[in-house]
């Protein structure tokens, strides 16, 4: 019986020393940008970019990390208990990530070139919308910064109209267009384009060549860089 005892405590502590293994929280050192960028997990979202100890370039970070309070335009040093996650869903991190120390917060420095200055010297052409990829879509739009116009192509026709724009958002007005006909597929894609876009306001942001137009935190309309001529 002692040593059927004996055998049970002995299981028992390397259950323990087992789970304790598995749990241990790896403690890494992680830089933080001071922007967030475009990414896409289970539905296009923003995320942070990352540098760890061994990486040359900022790299997406799909997580959270609790405790941590980001603030764009702030340049992070952050120590982070990084524990591996056990039944990882498919949708989720494989670690979790909790803030053990802030070792450096710096404000950066602000371009004098702004985003929406990039945004006026170049063509955006629809390369998502509501979700779904557009290949090849005739859709584009430009911005004229001085008479605050907006327009391009929404299918087979042209659109035109004003928008207002603040520090993050962007608002559509008076918008019109030609009335050509069009085939089907483009009467569908000009349709919901021009019911999406028309006098409405939106959150935006330009990353990795991008102009992302959100409502609330959807990504609803997503548009690529190409030359203004």
């Amino acid at each position: 019986m002692i040593k059927s005892i004996a055998v049970k405590l002995v299981l028992t502590l390397v259950l323990i020393i087992g789970i304790n293994m598995i749990s241990k929280a790896d403690e890494i050192r992680l830089v933080v940008k001071e922007d967030l960028a475009s990414c896409t997990g289970v539905a296009p979202m923003t995320c942070m970019q990352v540098k760890y100890k061994t990486s040359k370039n900022w790299e997406l970070f799909y997580s959270q990390i609790s405790g941590f309070k980001y603030k764009p335009g702030y340049r992070y040093v952050l120590l982070v208990n990084r524990t591996k996650r056990t039944n990882v869903p498919a949708d989720a991190s494989a670690y979790e990530y909790k803030l053990k120390r802030v070792v450096k917060k710096v404000r950066m420095k602000q371009n004098t070139t702004t985003a929406w200055d990039f945004v006026l010297k170049h063509k955006w052409k629809l390369i998502q919308m509501n979700g779904v990829t557009q290949s090849e879509s005739p859709v584009y739009m430009t911005f004229d910064g001085e008479k605050k116009r907006v327009g391009g192509k929404s299918g087979c026709n042209s659109f035109f109209g004003g928008f207002k724009k603040s520090d993050d958002t962007l608002t559509f007005n008076q918008m019109a267009g030609t009335m050509m006909a069009c085939g089907p597929e483009l009467n569908k894609l000009e349709h919901e384009f021009l019911t999406l876009i028309g006098d409405k306001t939106f959150r935006y942001d330009v990353a990795d060549q991008t102009l992302n137009l959100y409502q609330g935190n959807k990504l609803v309309l997503m548009f690529g860089m190409a030359p203004l001529k």
